[in-house]
């Protein structure tokens, strides 16, 4: 829950179940985090279902949040990103890209699977909340979320018993012979979105179906990531802890020693080839 207007400009949200994407939203967290601080965005990162009782439901709470912000009188733009989204480039100047969009902008999303404007991708996306339409379909989205009832969504413990926050977004502006579309700026995979792009990634499902392999392929290209741009590393005595347990070496008692052994790379590597043979 937000209890109060952010002051900056342009606000990054991510949010993801407790049980299915914990550990996604954990991976992509750490660099999305980062960008924010870097470039003074407000960032929002949620564990848990806002609306439900099953996991999938946390795909709403992002019509949630946007909703909340709206209340709040925000008149800025958001950033949304699902847990499976990062950023790729730290020093991507989002506020000059906007600045060049202009106001008149209402949201900018990556093509869906067909031409049709209506037809977007709401997996990464940005919204100009100072604009009409952008408010009339925050409104609208609230609305179609919560017409379903808290017993339907307790029945719907699957994904596909609905209702599903994108194909909810696809029919508000798909309405009305797609009024709402109008102020649409349609993004390049190539920037937004895709597995390659330069500024926001995303891997979807069909890029790898099996969850356990998906998760390493994210946690290892938002490695890459930090490691390009030189992000320092904030949790040594969990990668520490973890190679440890990996090699079922003993954990040292002493966080003051972990960060001693991490600091030298030299001390590091005697420590571990002394511990391997014991």
């Amino acid at each position: 829950m937000i209890l109060n207007r952010p002051d900056q400009d342009i606000v990054l949200a991510q949010s993801a179940d407790p049980v299915n994407y914990f550990a996604m939203l954990r991976a992509t967290s750490r660099i999305n985090r980062a960008y924010c601080l870097r470039h003074r965005i407000h960032y929002i990162c949620h564990h848990g279902i806002m609306r439900g009782f099953h996991p999938w439901q946390a795909s709403h709470n992002r019509i949630y949040i946007l909703d909340e912000l709206l209340s709040l009188g925000f008149e800025g733009w958001y950033l949304h990103l699902d847990s499976d989204a990062w950023v790729n480039d730290l020093g991507f100047n989002l506020r000059g890209y906007l600045n060049g969009l202009g106001l008149g902008t209402s949201f900018v999303f990556a093509q869906g699977g067909t031409a049709e404007a209506w037809d977007v991708n709401d997996g990464a996306f940005l919204a100009n909340l100072a604009h009409k339409d952008t408010r009339e379909v925050i409104r609208a989205w609230r609305a179609a979320a919560e017409s379903a009832s808290l017993r339907h969504l307790r029945a719907a413990s699957d994904w596909s018993q609905g209702p599903k926050d994108q194909q909810m977004l696809q029919d508000i502006l798909r309405a009305d012979g797609a009024r709402l579309t109008a102020h649409i700026h349609p993004e390049a995979f190539t920037l937004f979105n895709g597995v390659k792009g330069s500024f926001v990634r995303q891997m979807l499902r069909h890029h790898q179906p099996d969850p356990a392999l998906r998760l390493r392929a994210i946690e290892l290209e938002v490695e890459k990531a930090l490691a390009r741009q030189n992000v320092a590393m904030e949790d040594e005595v969990a990668v520490f802890c973890g190679m440890a347990r990996v090699l079922g070496l003993p954990i040292p008692r002493d966080a003051a020693e972990i960060g001693a052994l991490m600091a030298d790379k030299a001390a590091l590597a005697a420590f571990l080839q002394e511990a391997a043979k014991a």
